[in-house]
């Protein structure tokens, strides 16, 4: 389709006088900018368990202080957790659930910001307990805290077999 001059001006001006916020980024755009600054960095060297703690460090800087906190009392696998055990900002499943945002069931689905939660990638957890939760970068990857004491941020292939689901933020979350 061939555009005339005035057709181009009257797209650019439309473009113009659009409201901000429907050109604003996507939420994922900014988490996944944030993220990709860590790449082969460590963070807390030497500490264990720390992947929703760097997680929430780059949803702050992207999208603010309330991710310091924010949690769900109603993750997906609460049905999964023992009596006892406790629901905190530091764990893996506290962003996992759609009251945050859209669930992503399929890695091909995904795209780059998206919140990634794995299961069973350590420990002695009931089948399907989130334990792990990281960053989609795109074309099945995801930019992740590891959980060794290494503490590096690496960009790898989303492992398939771990894979629980993901989260797609609402943008009322990332102003």
């Amino acid at each position: 389709m061939l555009l005339t001059r005035p057709a181009i001006f009257s797209l650019g001006l439309i473009l113009l006088l659009m409201p901000a916020t429907t050109m604003a980024a996507q939420p994922g755009q900014q988490i996944y900018q944030h993220s990709l600054k860590w790449q082969k960095q460590s963070y807390r060297v030497g500490e264990a368990e720390q992947c929703m703690n760097w997680t929430r460090e780059v949803l702050k800087a992207a999208c603010g202080d309330q991710f310091a906190t924010l949690e769900t009392q109603q993750p997906w696998d609460k049905h999964l957790l023992g009596k006892g055990d406790q629901l905190l900002p530091e764990h893996a499943d506290s962003l996992a659930s759609e009251e945050f945002g859209q669930r992503i069931d399929s890695i091909e689905a995904l795209q780059p910001g998206d919140l990634v939660f794995l299961q069973n990638t350590y420990g002695n957890w009931a089948e399907g307990v989130i334990t792990h939760v990281g960053i989609a970068t795109g074309e099945g990857e995801y930019i992740h805290r590891m959980t060794s004491n290494k503490g590096e941020v690496l960009i790898q292939p989303i492992p398939a077999r771990s894979f629980n689901g993901a989260i797609r933020l609402d943008q009322k979350w990332c102003q």
